[in-house]
C-alpha cells in the first residue's frame, strides 16, 4: 500500500499531515518528557566531567611537590660568561667550582706541498688517507711510572749558555705534549726527543755551562718525566727509563691499542712443560667470571691456572711478562702456544723460546713515542729482522743489525748509533721511517738494502738506491683495527650502526647477522657472528689491519657479496657492501672483500688537482678536500684535506708520496680540554667536542673560549621552579574554583539556577580542598601551612600566590620548605594527595562515582527515548495508513453515489411495437 504523497486530502480535503502531527504531539508528550530529563543529565554528565578534569590538574600539581627534586633546583653561573657556561642537576652540591678552560677541539686540517696549476696535469700517482695508525704516536702521561702518571706543574731547564726556560706543563696530557713545550720554548736552545722508554735533551748553544733540569715550587713533574738530576757539563743527556707495564695497566693499552683478542668460553693459551706432563690449556676469560679488564687480572689468572705448575709475572724491566715452568726438568719443552685458532699467545709476546725454566716473552707495550714491532704489516708483524745494509753518500758502508729491534725507536737507535753519516727518523706521513743523508757530499748514492736473507730492508719499507739526501720509507701499516676496536669508534669515530646484512658465498648460500640482536660492542663480535652462519666465508682482520676481510671458502661459481637489509648501513659503514674482488692467496686464486679502512686514490695521469678533489669528496669516506691558493708564488695551490671527525679521533694520516705530494698540518686534531681544580689534585678532562658532560655527575660544562686563568662557576639552590610549580598548582586550582562558581550558581531575580546546584558532589569538592588548603600540617617540620609560603585563599574560595613571600621563606630555610612539602607521612603533598584521591580517584572517588552514576542514566534514558521513538514512528504510520483508507473508502462511496445519480427512469411498458 502507497504512501499518501499530499499533505491535503485529495477526496476529502482533510490536512491530513497536520491532522497526524497534532495527532502525534499530544501522544509524543511522555517522549519529550524523557528528552527533557535527557538533557539535564547529559548537561551535568559534561559538568562532572569538566570537573573531573580540572580537579585531577590540581592532583597532579600537588603530586609535582612529592617530588625533592623539584625543591632543590640548582642555577649556574660563570664568572667569565664568555668562556665557561654550564648547566647542574638537583645532584650537584651547591658551590664554587674552578675550571680553567685550556683549549678548544680542533678539527685536523692538512695541507699539501704547491702545485703551478690547479687545472695542470699531476702525473700518474696516488694518494692514501685513513684515521689514525701513526708510527710515532705519544703515549699518555697517566700511563707512565707504573700507573702513577705525571704530576702536572711546571719544570726549569738551563741550557749550556746559562739561559733559562720555565716549561708549563699544567695541561700536558701526552709525550707528545711535553716534548712540544720543551721545543716551543724562546728562552732556551734545547730539543727534547723521546728515545725508547726516555727523554733526551740536545743542547745546541755550543756553550761551556751545565745543562740543568730543575723542579719549580717543589712540584715532581721532572722527576715524573724522568728529568730529575740532570745537570751536566754536556751537550746532551738522556732521562730515566719512565715505561713499563704494571698491574692496572688496561689490556686494551697493550700491543699499541690493540689489546687481547680473549675469547669466551675458549682455551686462550696451552703450555706445555719440561716435565712432559700433561699441557695446561688456559680460559683466561672464563664463563661466570668477570671479563678481565687489566694486566694483573691476567698475571692472577695464569697464576691460578697450575699454582704447582706454572708461574707468571710482569718482568724485572717491566716490559714483557715471564713464566717459570715449576716442574722437574724431564727432557721436555717448556713453551706456551694458541691450542685453536686465535693469537693471545703472540699477543701477550708467549711465543720466544724458554731458556730452561724461563720463558721471558716480547714486549708488549711500546715506549713513549713509537710502535711495536708486531704491530706493524697490519699486526701480523715484521718477522724476524737481520742486517740493514746502509751507504751514505760518501760510500761509506755499514751492516746494521737489527735483530734485537722490538720498536721502531730501537730500529731508529741502532741505525743512529752505527757511526754512519745517516739519521734514522720517523717519515713525514707518520707511517713508517725514513733515512735521511748527513754527509753533505755527493760520491755516492744513497743506499739501503737488506744485508743478510731475512729482507730486513724491504720489511722496514726502506729499500732504495738514490742519487738524493733521503729515501722516504713506505707506509709499515700500523695496525688500528682490532678484535677490540669497539665499533662506536669505528671509522674514525663515525662508527658501525647496529643493524643487519646479509652474506652470500661463490655458492648461492646465503646467511644474515643482526648486531643490534646479537648486542655486538666490538670488530670480534662482528667477526664471531659472521663465522658462526655456517656457510662458506671467513671473517677476520684484513692483512693491513685497517678493518675487516671477507674471505670465500665455498669455491662455488658465483659471487661473494654481502648487502644492507632495507635502509640500514652495516654493510656500508664496516666497508663490505658489495662483491668480492679475485685475489691469490697462498699462490691459489681466490675471492675476497676488504673492508679496508684506508682510502686509495688513484690519479690518472691527466688528472688535476680539481680532479683529485672532486675524487676525494665523491668517496664520502669523512674527509673534505678542497683546493687552496695562495696570492702568489710559483708553487701557490695547495689541496687542503679536512677531517669530518672533530677532535683527536679524528686525526688523519695522510700520504701523498705516491702523487709527488707532502703534507703538513694546518690545524692539528686535538680535543677540547678543560682543568677541574688547581694544584696536585687537579683533573684534566677532554672532549671530541667542546662539551664536557657529567664533570661532577649532573654539572655539564660548555666551552666557549679559551685562557690559562681559571673560570668560577657558581652552583646555587633556586627556589624558580619550585615557585614555578606552586603558582601552576594556584592557577589550577583557581580554573576549578571558576567552574564550581558556574555549576553551583543560582539566581533569585532570573529564577535561574547552575547544572550542578545543590549537588553533593560540588559541596564536597568545596569542603574538602578548602580545608586541605587552610589546615594546619603538624610533624612536618617548621612550616605548617600553605600561608606561611605565600599561599592565601579569599572569601570567594580562590588562592592568591606571593612569589616574593615564598622565596624570602626559601632563602631563610630551604630544608623547611622541603619538608611541608615532601614529607612522607606528614607532608602537605602526601595529605593534600589523599584528599584529591577521595575526590578524583580511580577507585570510589566521588567524581568518578557520580559519572558513572550519570552515564549510566543518560545510557537508561538514551534507551528509552529510543524505544518511544521506535513506538511514536509506529503510531504515525498507522495514522497516515488510516488517513488513506479513508480517502479511499470516501472516494469510493462518491463514485457509487455518482453512478447512481446517472441512473435513467425506465418508462412504463405500453405493450406496443
Amino acid at each position: 500500500m502507497g504512501r499518501i504523497q499530499s499533505s491535503v486530502g485529495l477526496v476529502t480535503g482533510i490536512e491530513i499531515v497536520d491532522t497526524v502531527n497534532q495527532l502525534m504531539s499530544v501522544a509524543a508528550q511522555p517522549r519529550e518528557a524523557l528528552a527533557g530529563r535527557q538533557k539535564v543529565l547529559a548537561a551535568q554528565q559534561a559538568a562532572v566531567t569538566d570537573l573531573t578534569a580540572l580537579t585531577l590538574g590540581v592532583q597532579l600539581a600537588i603530586q609535582r611537590f612529592k617530588t625533592p627534586t623539584l625543591f632543590s633546583q640548582r642555577t649556574t653561573t660563570s664568572s667569565v660568561a664568555g668562556l665557561l657556561a654550564a648547566t647542574a642537576s638537583s645532584a650537584v652540591p651547591t658551590g664554587q667550582y674552578q675550571f680553567v678552560p685550556v683549549r678548544q677541539a680542533q678539527t685536523h686540517q692538512l695541507l699539501s706541498s704547491g702545485v703551478v696549476a690547479r687545472d695542470q696535469a699531476l702525473g700518474a700517482g696516488s694518494l692514501t688517507f685513513r684515521f689514525g695508525g701513526q708510527v710515532n704516536q705519544g703515549v699518555s702521561l697517566d700511563d707512565l711510572n707504573g700507573g702513577s702518571g705525571v704530576s702536572r706543574g711546571k719544570i726549569k731547564i738551563t741550557d749550556r749558555s746559562g739561559a733559562t726556560g720555565v716549561i708549563d706543563l699544567r695541561f700536558a696530557q701526552t709525550i707528545d705534549d711535553v716534548l712540544a713545550a720543551i721545543n716551543a720554548s724562546d728562552e732556551i736552545e734545547v730539543e727534547a726527543v723521546a728515545a725508547g722508554n726516555q727523554l733526551r735533551l740536545t743542547d745546541s748553544t755550543g756553550g761551556a755551562g751545565n745543562l740543568r733540569v730543575q723542579e719549580v715550587s717543589g712540584g715532581t713533574t721532572a722527576a715524573d718525566l724522568g728529568l730529575a738530576g740532570i745537570d751536566v757539563a754536556a751537550d746532551q743527556a738522556t732521562g730515566q727509563d719512565i715505561v713499563s707495564l704494571f698491574n692496572g695497566l688496561e689490556l686494551d693499552r697493550l700491543n699499541d691499542g690493540s689489546g687481547l683478542g680473549l675469547r669466551s668460553e675458549l682455551a686462550d693459551l696451552e703450555i706445555t712443560f719440561r716435565d712432559n706432563s700433561a699441557a695446561l690449556q688456559i680460559d683466561l676469560n672464563p664463563a661466570g667470571e668477570p671479563e678481565p679488564r687489566t694486566l694483573g687480572e691476567i698475571v692472577d689468572r695464569l697464576n691460578a691456572a697450575d699454582p704447582a705448575r706454572l708461574q707468571a709475572a710482569i718482568s724485572g724491566d717491566g716490559q714483557r711478562l715471564v713464566l717459570t715452568d715449576l716442574t722437574a726438568d724431564g727432557g721436555g719443552t717448556f713453551a706456551a702456544s694458541n691450542p685453536m685458532t686465535g693469537g693471545v699467545a703472540e699477543e701477550l709476546g708467549l711465543t720466544n723460546a724458554a731458556s730452561g725454566a724461563t720463558l721471558s716473552g716480547a714486549r708488549i707495550l711500546s715506549g713513549l713515542k713509537t710502535t711495536l714491532v708486531g704491530s706493524l704489516a697490519g699486526g701480523g708483524g715484521l718477522g724476524t729482522l737481520g742486517g740493514l745494509q746502509l751507504t751514505d753518500r760518501s760510500g761509506a758502508t755499514v751492516t746494521v743489525d737489527l735483530a734485537g729491534a722490538e720498536t721502531l725507536d730501537d730500529a731508529i737507535e741502532l741505525v743512529n748509533a752505527a757511526g754512519l753519516g745517516i739519521r734514522a727518523q720517523y717519515n713525514t706521513a707518520r707511517n713508517g721511517l725514513a733515512l735521511v743523508d748527513t754527509t753533505g757530499v755527493a760520491a755516492s748514492n744513497l743506499i739501503a738494502a737488506s744485508g743478510d736473507a731475512t729482507d730486513t730492508a724491504a720489511k722496514l719499507g726502506l729499500t732504495g738506491n738514490v742519487a738524493a739526501d733521503q729515501i722516504n720509507g713506505a707506509s709499515l701499516a700500523r695496525q688500528v683495527v682490532g678484535r677490540n676496536t669497539l665499533l662506536s669508534s669505528y671509522g674514525g669515530g663515525e662508527g658501525v650502526s647496529l643493524g643487519s646484512i646479509v652474506v652470500t658465498d661463490s655458492d648461492g648460500n646465503t646467511g644474515s647477522v643482526n648486531l643490534a640482536t646479537l648486542e655486538a660492542e666490538t670488530i670480534g663480535d662482528v667477526i664471531d657472528a659472521i663465522n658462526g652462519i655456517s656457510i662458506g666465508i671467513e671473517a677476520r682482520i684484513n692483512d693491513a689491519g685497517d678493518g675487516l676481510v671477507l674471505i670465500d671458502t665455498a669455491g662455488g661459481s658465483g659471487r661473494l657479496s654481502v648487502s644492507d637489509v632495507g635502509s640500514g648501513t652495516t654493510a656500508a659503514d664496516l666497508q663490505l657492501l658489495g662483491d668480492s674482488a679475485d685475489v691469490t692467496i697462498g699462490g691459489q686464486p681466490a675471492q675476497q672483500l676488504d673492508g679496508s679502512t684506508t682510502v686509495t686514490v688513484e690519479i690518472d695521469a691527466e688528472e688535476t688537482l680539481d680532479d683529485v678533489v672532486a675524487k676525494i669528496n665523491e668517496l664520502g669516506r669523512g674527509v673534505t678536500a678542497g683546493v687552496v691558493s695562495q696570492a702568489s708564488g710559483s708553487l701557490r695551490h695547495h689541496l687542503s684535506l679536512v677531517s669530518g671527525t672533530a677532535g683527536k679521533a679524528g686525526e688523519l694520516v695522510v700520504d701523498g708520496s705516491g702523487a709527488g705530494l707532502s703534507f703538513q698540518d694546518l690545524s692539528a686534531a686535538q680535543d677540547a680540554l678543560i682543568q677541574f681544580g688547581s694544584g696536585p689534585a687537579a683533573t684534566l678532562f677532554t672532549s671530541a667536542s667542546n662539551r664536557f658532560d657529567d664533570v661532577l655527575e649532573g654539572l655539564d660544562i660548555t666551552l666557549t673560549g679559551t685562557s690559562l686563568d681559571p673560570v668560577t662557576i657558581t652552583v646555587a639552590q633556586t627556589s624558580e621552579s619550585a615557585a614555578g610549580a606552586l603558582q601552576t598548582f594556584v592557577d589550577n586550582y583557581n580554573k576549578l574554583r571558576d567552574k564550581l562558581a558556574l555549576y553551583t550558581s543560582y539566581s533569585p531575580e532570573a529564577g535561574t539556577k547552575g547544572t550542578l546546584f545543590g549537588s553533593s558532589e560540588t559541596l564536597r569538592i568545596d569542603a574538602d580542598l578548602s580545608q586541605a588548603l587552610t589546615r594546619q600540617y603538624f610533624g612536618a617540620g617548621e612550616i605548617q601551612s600553605l600561608a606561611e609560603l605565600g599561599v592565601t585563599i579569599n572569601d570567594q574560595g580562590k588562592l592568591a600566590f606571593d612569589k616574593t613571600q615564598f622565596n624570602t621563606r626559601y632563602a631563610a630555610d630551604p630544608q623547611a620548605v622541603l619538608e611541608f612539602f615532601t614529607d612522607e607521612d606528614n607532608g602537605f603533598a602526601v595529605e593534600a594527595d589523599a584528599v584529591l584521591e577521595r575526590l578524583v580517584g580511580r577507585d570510589n572517588s566521588v567524581l568518578v562515582a557520580r559519572a558513572e552514576t550519570l552515564s549510566r542514566q543518560v545510557e537508561v534514558s538514551e534507551g528509552r527515548i529510543d524505544a518511544w521513538d521506535d513506538r511514536l514512528d509506529r503510531q504515525r504510520e498507522r495514522l497516515l495508513t488510516e488517513f488513506y483508507r479513508i480517502e479511499l473508502v470516501v472516494s469510493k462511496l462518491r463514485n457509487s453515489l455518482t453512478a447512481i445519480g446517472q441512473i435513467q427512469a425506465i418508462p412504463p411498458f405500453t405493450g406496443q411495437n
